[in-house]
């Protein structure tokens, strides 16, 4: 039970039971999560508040008022002003800056990602991934690139990117991979646009916009020496750098590259962004609410998924994936809220990993395998499964976890394999990711007890008379992704 007593100014504040003294910080009591825009709350000083009006970062000593920046003054006066695309396109070519601004004054107020109402901007961050989430995985790649090269030097007008260097970051079983990843992506980007969709006060307005003056891949007879250049437009620069979406895209190569799927590497991108923040100034970092709406509209996920699909096919792969990939120097967990009984949206739980820092010394040793590597070598080469090396690693690590042996991976790499070759059902996306789950869960979806104990009666003694089981896959499935809930 919370302890509360008035502080100096009269209001009452929690204090804590074994110092007597007041808890440090002021916090909301509620989520917003399906709440009507502007309900107040209250917090943990005693206060009704309004959580959708923008923290106050500066006031004037003298008048006790807000100060907002010249952007935020700017941007109010555009929505105040209600201004058109036409307003926007008369300031493209001279004002990269202002047109930015003005783009986030037309986004349209029904967006889930405007919060606060007429007078708060969209996220410029929101407007890029929004893009990204049409890109191809090769695409992102090479923009993922271009987005930590501009991050990393945003004094260049050009910038020259050569994929030898993302080599040793990239987990590709073939070093040739990268650089097809990087000319297949740079020649699908000179196609893209940047498509802004549903602006002005009616929603009812789109434009497009180019983003680069150049970009070239320069394919050299010595793929060392192969390079793209890109010089970006004033307004995409502007936008990008405002953003702060991406800084180090070169090292997180490394981590990327093991994700499979776009949902997968969209939602790595936006986790990585928010692992450190903090909802008030005393929350704990990296946990955050996103309403339905929220996540339908930042990952473009369609409206007709409910949240079972939501689960199935976003968010679970991307838990299994992300947390499977020992570079990510974050874990996160999920999970649904309610409201009156009625799903409104999801909590999430970003965990930043803790390393120990040490002193890097080369040790050069002769490496031991456990012969296990070799057994699931062995036994997936046997049954036509194709795993890269590093994949395998993980496959070993998770058996490893979970203290599940060779016989035990043995068992189960049949009914993987039955999954695999099932063209009724969906592709998976992340093999390792669901072969993990299965290490996890078995492969076996509950039965009644009395279709247990039928069976055991049918069942004849004896080693010969062991035969593979006949699996439902549809219901194998959906037993591992509903075991815990």
């Amino acid at each position: 039970m919370a302890i509360r007593r008035r502080d100096e100014n009269g209001e009452y504040r929690e204090i804590d039971p074994s110092t007597g003294k007041f808890i440090d910080g002021e916090f909301p009591l509620a989520s917003n999560l399906g709440q009507i825009e502007h309900q107040m709350v209250g917090t943990s000083h005693g206060r009704v508040i309004d959580t959708d009006d923008s923290d106050i970062e500066v006031i004037d000593s003298e008048t006790g008022l807000a100060v907002i920046s010249e952007d935020e003054a700017k941007i109010k006066q555009f929505i105040k002003d209600a201004i058109s695309i036409d307003n926007l396109v008369a300031t493209f070519n001279d004002n990269s800056h202002e047109t930015l601004l003005k783009l986030l004054a037309l986004q349209d107020n029904k967006h889930p990602l405007k919060k606060g109402g007429i007078g708060i901007a969209y996220r410029t961050d929101a407007l890029i991934m929004h893009c990204k989430m049409e890109f191809t995985a090769d695409e992102n790649v090479v923009f993922d690139a271009i987005l930590g090269a501009m991050s990393s030097f945003p004094e260049n007008t050009s910038y020259r990117i050569e994929p030898s260097s993302f080599v040793k970051y990239s987990r590709y079983k073939n070093s040739n991979t990268i650089y097809n990843t990087f000319k297949k992506g740079t020649d699908k980007l000179k196609e893209r646009l940047l498509t802004f969709e549903e602006l002005g006060p009616d929603g009812e307005d789109d434009i497009i916009v180019p983003w680069f003056n150049i970009l070239r891949y320069h394919n050299k007879k010595d793929k060392n020496n192969s390079y793209i250049e890109f010089a970006p437009s004033d307004f995409f620069k502007d936008l990008a750098l405002c953003s702060q979406l991406v800084h180090g895209a070169y090292g997180k190569l490394e981590v990327t590259t093991q994700l499979q799927g776009k949902y997968t590497i969209a939602l790595y991108w936006y986790l990585e962004n928010m692992k450190r923040y903090k909802e008030y100034p005393t929350a704990t970092p990296g946990i955050f609410d996103l309403s339905v709406e929220e996540l339908k509209h930042q990952f473009s996920i369609p409206e007709a998924y409910k949240k079972a699909e939501i689960e199935r096919r976003v968010l679970r792969p991307a838990m299994e994936s992300i947390n499977s990939v020992d570079e990510c120097d974050f874990t996160f967990t999920y999970e649904a809220r309610y409201v009156d009984g009625k799903h409104v949206g999801y909590r999430f739980d970003v965990a930043e990993k803790n390393y120990i820092d040490a002193k890097v010394v080369e040790v050069i040793e002769e490496k031991t395998n456990d012969p296990m590597v070799d057994q699931l070598k062995i036994f997936f080469s046997a049954s036509q499964i194709e795993f890269t090396d590093e994949e395998i690693s993980r496959i070993y690590n998770c058996a490893k976890r979970n203290d599940k042996d060779a016989l035990y991976m043995m068992q189960i790499i049949p009914t993987f394999k039955q999954r695999l070759d099932n063209s009724a059902m969906e592709p998976i996306d992340d093999k390792v990711g669901y072969f993990c789950r299965m290490i996890e869960q078995g492969t076996s979806p509950k039965v009644p007890a009395q279709n247990n104990q039928s069976n055991q009666q049918k069942a004849k003694p004896g080693f010969t008379n062991f035969s593979q089981r006949d699996v439902d896959m549809a219901e194998l499935e959906k037993a591992m992704f509903n075991k815990n809930n």
